[in-house]
């Protein structure tokens, strides 16, 4: 794993701590969260296209993937059960709240892979083991959105009105991959400095740590022509 890699999976490893401080935490051997991407049967295979997607795509309810405002995730919907699964390149950790109110039930999930930071926004669905531990929360309604205004019920038009033209369609979902490079600030160089194992000249740090690849990942679902589930991914690495 990359330097780069290393300090975000540690980094997440500590904000998921501190987000469910004094919750329970369970390991469930199984493959039952059908609406996780981190799956190894995610059915399908995109290549990906060098131009980014807008970042407010990446924030909801004021927590962005990518930056410290995980931190928040207690404070905001409260202490919920975190959920592990998988191991290695499938190891995934997950906190889950949905809908306070009757009706329909809305879900958003937060789920921390090796490196990658997701969240999922879905009305109703299968249950999986561990749904009965999500916590509820006034702030997850059908009214919930991303910054940039994905939410629950647009159409496909709607949505790529937001996102642009996907670029894979297979019948009621639609996929967005992009993979583009991205400067480092100055902040995150001196720390990737300082926490790789070895002292490295000006030169080589610069070389090493100048800039860093960042994957996005979005995939849609619809039923009855409506937006119905939403993954929304972003993963550093060098």
């Amino acid at each position: 794993m990359s330097a780069r890699a290393l300090l975000i999976s540690s980094f997440l490893i500590l904000i998921l701590i501190s987000t469910v401080v004094n919750a329970q935490s369970v390991r469930f051997n199984d493959d039952s969260d059908w609406w996780s991407i981190l799956r190894e049967d995610n059915g399908f295979e995109v290549k990906p296209k060098p131009t980014a997607l807008d970042d407010l795509s990446f924030q909801i309810a004021g927590v962005s993937l990518g930056e410290k405002q995980f931190q928040q995730l207690a404070s905001k919907f409260g202490k919920t059960t975190e959920i592990e699964r998988g191991d290695a390149a499938t190891g995934r950790n997950q906190v889950c709240y949905q809908s306070a109110k009757d009706g329909k039930t809305i879900h958003l999930i937060f789920e921390f892979g090796e490196v990658e930071e997701i969240f999922y926004l879905f009305a109703g669905g299968e249950e999986w083991k561990g749904s009965d531990l999500c916590a509820k929360s006034k702030l997850v309604s059908p009214s919930l959105s991303t910054a940039s205004g994905l939410r629950l019920g647009l159409t496909k038009s709607q949505v790529e009105a937001i996102l642009g033209p996907p670029d894979f369609v297979s019948g009621e979902r639609i996929v967005y991959f992009r993979e583009v490079k991205k400067k480092t600030t100055a902040i995150e160089f001196e720390q990737m400095r300082k926490d790789y194992p070895r002292v490295l000249s000006d030169q080589e740090a610069h070389a090493k740590f100048d800039f860093f690849d960042v994957d996005m990942y979005v995939v849609a679902k619809f039923v009855n022509a409506k937006l119905n589930y939403l993954a929304v991914s972003r993963t550093e690495t060098d």
